[in-house]
């Protein structure tokens, strides 16, 4: 293997979102991440249009309906993502009209944190705790899971400053405990009356975290 063998390996098998379209706006190439964010198998080729269309019907990819292609040579943004993510995106037209694209992981960013008596719905929920689980400052960071009948307002009342509080799709209820080991999650769980306490793994996405909840 040569240095650049490994160069696009190392792309092709890292983090970044990585693919690359035709004039037409269909998938020509694209690595194993970003094919994941999208649902994509293997051999998939759709186009931009049909790729959306079928990430929606599925429930993945971006949380609200992407913007039209632009025509221009370079554009960037910022886009929320249905697992809880939030990507920063490149796009840059080729000579023959493609378009490369780039997608990188933003969640660890410093972003505003919920503030204490403030109920977190689903999707914002799922952006904070993938920010902490994305934070190497967050950590250790556990979880404590309510019971769907728990008082939010009595449990928003003795979360800290820097805990945030979700609801579930189920109705229960979630605490995120930054800076939170253990020991001191079963004395703050005894505070909230959670029924379940949960240390979260570093590398693991909140979707994968909440499946464990």
């Amino acid at each position: 293997m040569n240095a650049n063998d490994l160069w696009w390996q190392t792309l092709a098998d890292g983090p970044l979102l990585l693919a690359l379209f035709d004039a037409g706006d269909r998938l020509q190439q694209a690595n194993a991440a970003y094919r994941l964010a999208w649902g994509l198998g293997a051999g998939d080729a759709p186009d931009w249009a049909g790729m959306v269309a079928a990430a929606q019907q599925a429930g993945v990819g971006p949380v609200d309906l992407p913007e039209r292609r632009s025509r221009i040579g370079q554009r960037s943004y910022e886009q929320a993502w249905r697992d809880g993510r939030r990507l920063w995106w490149v796009e840059q037209r080729t000579p023959d009209g493609g378009l490369a694209v780039t997608g990188v992981d933003i969640s660890a960013l410093a972003r505003p944190r919920p503030l204490t008596g403030r109920l977190l719905p689903p999707q914002a929920g799922l952006e904070l705790l993938q920010a902490l689980l994305a934070d190497p400052r967050a950590w250790p960071l556990s979880v404590a899971t309510l019971a769907v009948g728990a008082d939010p307002a009595a449990v928003l009342a003795r979360i800290r400053g820097e805990d945030g509080c979700m609801r579930l799709q189920d109705g229960r209820l979630l605490v995120m405990l930054p800076s939170t080991g253990p020991a001191q999650a079963v004395a703050l769980g005894r505070r909230l009356g959670a029924v379940e306490l949960t240390e979260a793994v570093w590398g693991e996405s909140a979707p994968v975290l909440l499946a464990r909840v």
